[in-house]
């Protein structure tokens, strides 16, 4: 019985050793674990971050671009406005120069040039007029 005992006495120690060799193997996967889970917590909180940095830079440029596109918008409707302004003092201008009210020998001129280019305007209607009515007497016949 004796070398029962031996072999049982070497898969004991045999065991053990496996025990102990197991148990460092599995010390070292848990602590090589942490790390990882460290490394990644660490990575996380980078992207976390430059995620962060990029939406608050689109936001500011985003909000910069909606201000500069409103501005854009007043300006026109503010140059629209002048127009329309302008427009309103040129019809004013051109009813006194009818009136013979106006003075001023450049405003004159430009008064006697618009007279002058709604006659000619008027002489061409009425040449359309014209040429559709004989259109049309030329067809009926």
């Amino acid at each position: 019985m004796g070398g029962f005992e031996e072999l049982g006495k070497k898969l004991d120690k045999l065991a053990r050793g496996i025990k102990a060799d197991t148990q460092s193997k599995a010390e070292r996967t848990v602590k090589e674990a942490k790390e990882w889970g460290k490394k990644l917590d660490e990575l996380g909180e980078g992207v976390k971050k430059t995620v962060q940095e990029g939406l608050e830079k689109f936001v500011t440029q985003t909000k910069g671009l909606g201000q500069s596109t409103r501005l854009r918008l007043q300006i026109r409707e503010g140059k629209k406005d002048i127009e329309e302004i302008i427009r309103q003092i040129g019809e004013k201008a051109y009813q006194l120069h009818l009136q013979k009210k106006i003075g001023n020998v450049e405003l004159k001129k430009l008064g006697a040039k618009v007279t002058r280019l709604k006659k000619d305007i008027q002489a061409k209607e009425k040449q359309i007029q014209r040429l559709r009515s004989e259109e049309k007497g030329e067809g009926g016949e």
